[in-house]
């Protein structure tokens, strides 16, 4: 979810996130013929568990929520909601934006905070340090612990105090055509990824699909893409502390995931429809060209949301399919990006504690997953509550195995300033890739 994503994640998400999770986007083909209406039984489940927890209570008739989340994506979290009114009564306002950071900020500072916003984890740690964001540790404490593993509590919590609840999850990948990929098989290395893209280029075969345009979060995916290459290259302790601020915007190890993305992504002749062309491109359909007859590219980096994009043209496992990202350095090939935003209260009051309860539980995730539109959270969950066998497999490759270590870094930490210059940065080096140095700076001078 964003990245979008998303985290955002969107999100992916874009968010992130833009978390990965800001994205609005179609259903796959399996979500068209039926997996996108969710199942009825999870829906009963989740109006039962919102009933349960509202019972003894009064509610507040409404209450309003703002998420990075619009069109489709939008559409799918408020069919959760709707069963949330259907337990409780209350019905649930929400707005969904890609400039979710900036209209929550506004908000915050005319003193007219919503109840929930669905926002970027660095952006909501930000509030939750300045004792703006409901303590969800005194609230749902035990219910935290056996909902969502103790590496995502850690990152939504400050001071040992959780302050944000996951929906979406996005991971990342490489995604291909099995009818069209010449690619490596199974791919283990970043360089056999690139010896690839430069043998294709040298035929006149540009191989990527990389769509930037996302309105005022436009550069974000590259943003995800650089990300995946650090953390590929260089590990998850440096990850974070570059997310943490802690490694500078200007060092060589930025530096040179920016330059590995950009000698893929800044080259007309390896990205579809050249460099000016992806700049401009929707991300909403610049990733079609992955299953278009004839397909126009053969590869994305980028989060588990891509197939709901494409539409119906993506039938998993015939038209679209995934690797894990491969490693720059082998010794973190187990290393993967995630990206969510996460749901944080303002205003602490008996609706708003159940409604971020209701959120977390899995029966309300056990819905969401039935959608079909991202991965959930809850590690309650099982794989096969998704339809989609594309969804069923991201979730049993980052979720069901014991030797993939998920990490966060500057899309989730960051705050909403650093993220803003990242995403600008992204665009401006693809215009200009001799402006990298500068670029850096102006990133980093955002963050302080």
């Amino acid at each position: 979810m964003k990245t979008h994503g998303t985290r955002r994640l969107l999100g992916a998400m874009a968010t992130t996130a833009a978390a990965a999770l800001i994205l609005s986007g179609c259903a796959t083909q399996e979500q068209a013929e039926g997996g996108g209406s969710g199942d009825s039984s999870y829906y009963k489940a989740a109006v039962a568990e919102a009933k349960s927890l509202a019972k003894g209570q009064k509610l507040a008739p409404s209450i309003s929520m703002i998420g990075a989340n619009s069109g489709v994506e939008g559409q799918t979290l408020q069919q959760v909601y709707k069963a949330f009114t259907a337990g409780t009564g209350t019905k649930v306002n929400y707005t969904g934006s890609s400039d979710i950071n900036n209209i929550v900020q506004s908000r915050v500072q005319a003193g007219n905070p919503p109840d929930i916003a669905d926002i970027s984890m660095g952006t909501a740690t930000t509030y939750a340090k300045a004792g703006r964001l409901m303590d969800l540790t005194k609230v749902m404490g035990a219910e935290l612990k056996r909902n969502f593993s103790p590496a995502l509590l850690e990152d939504a919590s400050v001071d040992g105090r959780v302050f944000g609840v996951y929906q979406g999850f996005s991971n990342f990948m490489l995604w291909y055509n099995p009818e069209q990929y010449t690619g490596p098989e199974n791919p283990t290395s970043w360089k056999q990824i690139t010896d690839w893209t430069d043998a294709q280029a040298a035929k006149g075969i540009p191989v990527w699909c990389a769509a930037q345009n996302a309105g005022a979060s436009s550069g974000f995916p590259g943003a995800q893409f650089i990300e995946n290459l650090f953390l590929k290259e260089y590990g998850p302790t440096l990850y974070k502390q570059w997310g943490e601020g802690e490694l500078a915007w200007t060092s060589p190890q930025v530096k040179s995931a920016f330059q590995r993305f950009g000698a893929i992504i800044g080259s007309d002749k390896k990205v579809s429809g050249g460099v000016a062309s992806i700049l401009s491109a929707p991300i909403a359909t610049g990733y079609n060209g992955l299953t278009a007859k004839p397909a126009t590219c053969q590869a994305v980096l980028w989060g588990s949301w891509v197939p709901g994009l494409i539409g119906s043209s993506a039938v998993p496992g015939k038209t679209i399919d995934f690797y894990r990202v491969p490693a720059v350095d082998p010794r973190y090939r187990n290393d993967e990006l995630f990206q969510s935003t996460t749901s944080v209260a303002f205003n602490d009051n008996a609706t708003t504690r159940t409604f971020l309860r209701f959120l977390a539980s899995t029966a309300a995730q056990r819905y969401l997953a039935s959608l079909d539109r991202w991965p959930v959270a809850n590690v309650n969950v099982p794989a096969s509550t998704y339809k989609s066998s594309t969804l069923q497999k991201v979730a049993k490759t980052y979720f069901g195995s014991s030797d993939v270590a998920l990490q966060v870094g500057p899309n989730s930490l960051a705050d909403a300033a650093t993220t803003n210059a990242f995403y600008k940065g992204v665009v401006t080096y693809l215009q200009d890739p001799s402006s990298l140095d500068s670029v850096l700076q102006s990133i980093q001078s955002a963050s302080h």
